[in-house]
């Protein structure tokens, strides 16, 4: 082989060399990207939740939250979906009382880093059809933090 075809071989595998550190170098920023926003959670009475389907207002009881949510965005910052409010009306008094419902959307927000984890702590429902939700006098909307942790 003369000089030149060896002068041309280098130049190739320099070039694919090139390319493949380029590949491996790409891949590494693309990886670490992804690991430095590590996932937000839901507290839901003390457990950790990624996109639940459902959320509880109180733990107690479980007397009011959203059941059948469909996520249509979760970030580490912020959470947007729709569900089924609900709400376990008092009347005549909590044992007999009523469950009455609303469509409704969802988001959380508030991100904090807790117990090793991202949580979404601030929780908004708000009425889909400009009614105040079931239980509320004239609110479209409540909100809650979910601050219940287990042990």
């Amino acid at each position: 082989m003369s000089i030149d075809g060896l002068t041309e071989v280098n130049k190739w595998i320099r070039a694919i060399a090139t390319a493949t550190l380029i590949v491996f170098l790409t891949a590494a920023v693309a990886t670490n990207a992804t690991a430095a926003t590590p996932p937000s959670y839901f507290n839901d009475c003390g457990y950790p939740e990624y996109k639940p389907q459902s959320l509880t207002e109180f733990c107690a009881d479980a007397g009011n939250g959203v059941t059948k949510i469909k996520w249509s965005s979760w970030t580490s910052t912020k959470a947007v979906g729709t569900g089924s409010f609900y709400v376990k009306l008092c009347d005549p008094n909590c044992a007999d009382g009523k469950v009455v419902w609303a469509k409704a959307k969802v988001v959380l927000s508030g991100a904090k880093f807790t117990r090793g984890k991202r949580y979404l702590m601030n929780v908004t429902v708000t009425s889909t059809n400009g009614k105040p939700l079931p239980g509320e006098s004239k609110s479209t909307s409540i909100r809650w933090v979910t601050d219940y942790w287990m042990g």
